[in-house]
């Protein structure tokens, strides 16, 4: 069983030149997949970096099984971070629920009130964001300590205080590992979050903007290309080169 969650005020992130990288985080859809698939020039760039002894943490919105549908390659992180941070699952494939379950109440209302599509995790749920309206309404007629949180195209129902960042500290703990040592890579709103306790962090080129403006590095490449950038620089060990060729450079 994995630790709860700490408070996690007081780390220091460190400097990007400074630090020695142990852990690398990857954000999901946008990130290192496109469309919901990892190409096999992505799987390559991810063996490749966990081959160095680097470890490596996905960190998604997806559930398990919707992670499980599109991704076989699971072995190569030393844990996965599902459901926007509720759910750690480590690399035995046990899970550890960082949140209360997701009521069975809220499911049936979102079912009675017709909310389509309707994603069911063990913590979180999520729909398109065009539903948000009826996720508000069906929250507020029941009572229930839930949040929505926007993320592209997608509306999540997490509890309040859940994030990537929260799973990631916990991943971070079970692995021996600290978040100085983690650089993180991601595209959405919800990795502004894991951001936040990364030692750098990296937003690839198609990145919201909210993410960019976080971000250590900007990528002049989208998704897969981006990440592979990335790997070349750990590899070498000059993440200084990525820093010269992004827009927040100088």
């Amino acid at each position: 069983m994995l630790a709860a969650p700490e408070d996690p005020a007081g780390y220091d992130p460190g400097t990007m030149g400074g630090m020695r990288h142990r852990v690398l985080a990857c954000d999901y859809d946008g990130t290192i997949a496109n469309e919901g698939i990892c190409s096999p020039t992505t799987i390559a760039s991810l063996e490749r970096i966990a081959a160095t002894g680097m470890r490596l943490i996905l960190v998604t919105g997806r559930t398990r099984e919707e992670l499980e549908s599109v991704f076989d390659h699971s072995s190569l992180f030393s844990a996965l971070v599902v459901e926007n941070g509720s759910v750690v699952i480590d690399a035995d494939g046990g899970e550890t629920l960082l949140a209360p379950r997701l009521p069975r109440r809220l499911v049936e209302e979102l079912e009675r009130i017709g909310v389509t599509p309707l994603v069911i995790g063990r913590v979180l749920c999520s729909t398109s964001v065009t539903q948000t309206a009826k996720l508000s309404a069906a929250i507020a007629k029941l009572g229930i300590d839930r949040a929505i949180v926007l993320n592209r195209a997608s509306a999540m129902v997490i509890p309040p205080g859940t994030s990537k960042r929260t799973g990631v500290e916990v991943a971070l703990r079970s692995i021996g590992e600290t978040p100085s040592s983690m650089v993180a890579i991601g595209d959405g709103e919800n990795d502004v979050a894991l951001f936040a306790v990364a030692g750098v962090s990296v937003a690839v080129a198609n990145a919201v903007a909210a993410l960019k403006a976080r971000a250590d590095v900007v990528l002049t490449k989208p998704n897969g290309q981006g990440f592979a950038d990335l790997v070349d620089a750990l590899i070498t060990g000059d993440l200084g080169a990525l820093t010269a060729l992004s827009p927040l450079a100088g």
